[in-house]
């Protein structure tokens, strides 16, 4: 046993053993290390241009959402506002009739921006579908339905002079008074419109407008041959057939949502107008089948 260890010992101190060189071994090795790390290389490639991408992707989806919700106000407001109510063009100044040109229009859209000049900002109404739309020069503002156009006009009571001249103010002392029956009825005519239903239902107050503005009518030569009528009030300039405005609190849909009025013409039986405002200075009526004039203290 003992030889055997001998021999043993004498073998692994005599044998060599590093092994010979193989160069073929080398090189596949080599070969295989350099793939290796080129695939890790591409993977990271890969990777880091589908992070890009994917960064990209989300910085136009999110800047392009806030882009859409910030300029969509106003291209709502001039869309609806292409056509306007009569009543409505005592506020506006004369703008040119020239049609912007496909440039100018794009640009004003991706500036948030009325091409025709008329609207200076657009802001939606907390709660409600309307838009409020200011007018330029700060003629005041209107109330704007997606799908119905405008609903209601504002203007403020410093440029009631400006805005009545060639109307007869007729007050509440001049006109028949509101009776019990006549507020149920502006209530019903609330109740049954179609606009008013889209943003509320209306509440149990009601107030008078305090003015309410009318342009006259000749006389005629057999004026005087007619009977007498309390809904009629004699001018030097000629007669008003007197009609009585009524403003009907509607009630908020949402907590958040904004108070808003009907006015509500008790005597044609008909909204003409919704505002978001209740201090109602006067009425100005024309013969437009549209939204009215309110003109409100500042």
């Amino acid at each position: 046993m003992e030889r055997d260890d001998r021999n043993i010992e004498k073998l692994l101190e005599t044998t060599e053993w590093e092994p010979a060189p193989d160069p073929v071994w080398e090189q596949a090795t080599l070969a295989r290390l350099v793939a290796r790390l080129d695939r890790r290389r591409r993977r990271m490639h890969l990777v880091a241009r589908a992070s890009c991408a994917l960064a990209i992707i989300v910085l136009v989806m999110v800047t392009g959402t806030a882009w859409y919700h910030w300029t969509r106000p106003m291209a709502v407001a001039v869309r609806e506002t292409q056509t306007l109510p009569v009543s409505a063009t005592c506020l506006i100044h004369p703008v040119s009739g020239k049609t912007p040109d496909t440039w100018h229009a794009l640009l004003a859209k991706a500036m948030a921006r009325d091409p025709r000049g008329l609207l200076t900002s657009v802001r939606s109404v907390p709660g409600t579908d309307l838009l409020r739309a200011e007018l330029s020069d700060g003629a005041g503002y209107m109330m704007v339905l997606p799908g119905a156009g405008v609903v209601g006009i504002v203007a403020p009571s410093l440029r009631s002079a400006q805005l009545t001249q060639g109307f007869v103010a007729v007050t509440p002392g001049d006109a028949p008074g509101v009776a019990a029956q006549d507020i149920a009825m502006a209530k019903s005519i609330a109740s049954n419109d179609t606009t008013v239903a889209r943003v509320g239902s209306p509440d149990d107050d009601t107030l008078q407008a305090a003015s309410v503005y009318q342009p006259t009518t000749p006389y005629s030569n057999d004026n005087h041959m007619k009977p007498y009528d309390p809904f009629v009030l004699s001018t030097p300039d000629g007669y008003v057939r007197m009609r009585r405005i009524v403003a009907v609190p509607l009630k908020p849909r949402r907590e958040s949502q904004t108070l808003l009025t009907a006015l509500i013409d008790i005597d044609a039986r008909r909204v003409v107008g919704i505002v978001d405002r209740t201090n109602a200075s006067g009425v100005i009526l024309t013969d437009d089948p549209g939204p009215q004039v309110m003109l409100v203290a500042q």
